[in-house]
């Protein structure tokens, strides 16, 4: 509003005092209404706590509850999630040439059972090997570029990633 303020010059009546019903009046009146507004709202920003301990509240009327994190959190992680989706398509997608096939190809790899080994270094995630031997090969090939990134773990330890039959067989 300070900006437009600028940009207006003052009206004057015949006598030079200054219009009442001017653009140049209306927006100081809005300007000094809009800062007393805000003055008030610091006033009463500064009288309230930091910090509330929830536990210790008995009427939860007099704070707004906050409603949109939960929907924030869960349109950040459904993004990463999509995101991470699709770059492991991607990461697919050299190794499978049935453009219309490749997310179920996807979906078919992560939803192979396995078995988890972990050592102090790493831990070792084993795939049942798909039936089809393309679609074995495309699963072989995103393992080992999901090995090949070194992804480290919370605890410090590398995932590894590969294909192969029960171990406790051998």
């Amino acid at each position: 509003m300070k900006a437009k303020l600028a940009d207006v010059k003052p009206a004057l009546n015949k006598d030079g005092s200054t219009r009442k019903n001017s653009i140049y009046s209306t927006l100081k009146e809005k300007i000094s209404e809009t800062e007393m507004q805000l003055k008030d709202t610091r006033e009463k920003a500064s009288k309230e706590p930091d910090r509330i301990k929830t536990s210790d509240l008995e009427d939860y009327r007099e704070y707004k509850q906050v409603d949109n994190e939960g929907k924030k959190l869960f349109d950040f992680i459904t993004s990463a999630v999509w995101n991470s989706r699709k770059d492991m398509i991607d990461l697919l997608r050299p190794h499978w040439n049935q453009e219309n096939e490749i997310v179920d190809l996807f979906y078919a790899i992560t939803e192979c059972q396995g078995w988890i080994r972990s050592n102090k270094e790493e831990v070792r995630v084993r795939l049942e090997p798909l039936e089809q031997p393309r679609r074995r090969f495309a699963q072989e090939q995103l393992c080992r570029k999901l090995t090949y990134l070194a992804t480290r773990l919370p605890m410090g330890k590398i995932l590894v990633m590969e294909v192969g039959t029960d171990p406790r067989l051998f």
